[in-house]
């Protein structure tokens, strides 16, 4: 990683190849749209190659160095070779990882299936472990890197129908701490955001307004989070402003979780 920490934060992560999961939208493009604005060449995952190639074209349009790779991060070897092909195209290893992806189903106790909990198992956490081993090797070779997982404040408070994404989003938080510890020898951070509820259509669908107004009122700062907020944190993480953060766990809620604890 680069030794200057003066560098300017505009362009902090300049020339960095980074992977971003999830990419296509909401969070996960935020996240592509902001490093590439701070000089990140940006590889996208995602599922849905369409609305891939239509994130990765807008991207593109802006002047941001991209491209999109269609993989389902819950498959191993998709993942695998997903990141071969993105050293092969970018002709440098992956210096920042960030697993964004997740796949959720919010369902009273009595209705959760194996079926969704295979899934959401499979992209929200076992994901992490294939992109994460696939990173390793590249990272190792340049000599260090940057690793941001999501997680969500339904691993720190609970929630009513979200036993399932509940506890795969605290395995994404012992997935971090452990991550933290066995890669530091190899110069690789390991990090994790915690957002709240962030106002992407997919998270306001699901409020009526009721639902929404009484979600408002135990909110401190009185307002859903915006992705740009959440790939603000993520930038800060991949660069080296955040060099000497290991196995951190950022809560990026509105003060949600401390005004219900």
């Amino acid at each position: 990683m680069n030794d200057d920490i003066t560098a300017s934060p505009a362009r902090r992560l300049a020339g960095t190849v980074c992977v971003v999961t999830g990419a296509a939208r909401g969070i996960g493009l935020a996240i592509a749209e902001r490093f590439g604005a701070e000089g990140a060449r940006v590889a996208c995952f995602d599922v849905g190659a369409a609305r891939l190639e239509t994130a990765v074209a807008g991207l593109v349009e802006r002047g941001i160095e991209a491209r999109g790779y269609t993989a389902d991060v819950g498959q191993r070897d998709a993942v695998a070779a997903a990141f071969e092909a993105v050293e092969r195209d970018f002709g440098a290893p992956v210096g920042v990882l960030v697993n964004n992806a997740v796949w959720a189903r919010f369902q009273p106790l009595a209705e959760v299936d194996e079926e969704s909990v295979g899934r959401m198992f499979d992209v929200g956490l076992k994901a992490l472990i294939w992109t994460t081993q696939a990173a390793l090797p590249q990272m190792k070779r340049r000599g260090g890197g940057a690793i941001i997982n999501l997680s969500s404040t339904s691993a720190l408070q609970a929630m009513p129908n979200a036993i399932a994404y509940a506890a795969m989003k605290a395995g994404v938080l012992g997935l971090t701490r452990a991550a933290a510890v066995e890669l530091s020898p190899h110069g690789i951070r390991v990090n994790a955001i915690i957002p709240g509820m962030v106002g992407t259509p997919a998270s306001v669908a699901k409020f009526d307004d009721a639902t929404m107004s009484a979600r408002l009122a135990t909110m401190p700062l009185g307002r859903f989070g915006e992705p740009q907020e959440i790939a603000a944190v993520a930038a800060f993480l991949a660069s080296d402003d955040s060099r000497y953060v290991q196995g951190a766990e950022i809560v990026a809620d509105g003060g949600w979780t401390v005004a219900t604890r």
